[in-house]
């Protein structure tokens, strides 16, 4: 894992060039991400590949989440609020790790809370198998906790709380850790590898 994140590194300084003019914030990166297909808030199969040409952020969580995933989210909100005029170049997806309880409507009703407009953020769901897949591509880490002394709630999930910076061609670039909390530093992240890919940052 090591070996692959300097080299990660390394390719990176060679597509940035060798001195970079940021200091990233996010955990540099490099993966060709394959094209899936889920089903999203509003009961529709889409693809990776139909948001080619926007740079994503990536969430992996659950609508029944109780801190780790509402945090995160807002935290994503907050970097939409700041990218400024480069804001209508990103789009959120956020992909549901519990498939069995988030249907389309309650990925609607939950990203609403983030995003009213409906324009920037996209929930995601599918089979258990399909979100299986897709955890894999991004080494997404995600497994079901029961909790005994709540019956109703009936078990919450223990996931990566990572979120990943795709770029338009379907390439992960960066990773954001729960430790980076500052939407500020995330949202310069952004606006850097948008402006370098744009032509702005050569």
């Amino acid at each position: 894992m090591l070996k692959k994140a300097v080299a990660g590194i390394l390719f990176l300084g060679l597509l940035f060039g060798t001195a970079f003019s940021h200091q990233f914030y996010g955990y540099p990166y490099v993966q060709k991400i394959k094209d899936f297909s889920l089903i999203d808030h509003n009961g529709k199969r889409v693809k990776l590949s139909d948001f080619k040409g926007k740079y994503l952020l990536i969430f992996f969580g659950y609508t029944y989440c109780p801190d780790v995933c509402p945090t995160s989210m807002y935290r994503i909100k907050e970097t939409l609020d700041r990218l400024g005029e480069y804001r209508d170049k990103v789009h959120v997806l956020f992909i549901s790790v519990d498939p069995e309880r988030d249907t389309p409507e309650k990925l609607k009703k939950f990203i609403s809370y983030f995003d009213p407009s409906g324009k920037y953020i996209t929930g995601l769901t599918g089979s258990p198998e399909e979100i299986k897949k897709v955890a894999k591509m991004f080494r997404a880490y995600y497994k079901k906790v029961p909790v005994e002394d709540n019956p109703e709630v009936g078990y919450l999930v223990d996931h990566t709380a990572f979120i990943y910076l795709i770029d338009k061609d379907g390439i992960m670039r960066l990773i954001f850790r729960p430790a980076n909390e500052d939407p500020e530093k995330i949202a310069q992240d952004v606006i850097y590898v948008i402006k370098y890919f744009e032509g702005e940052g050569k």
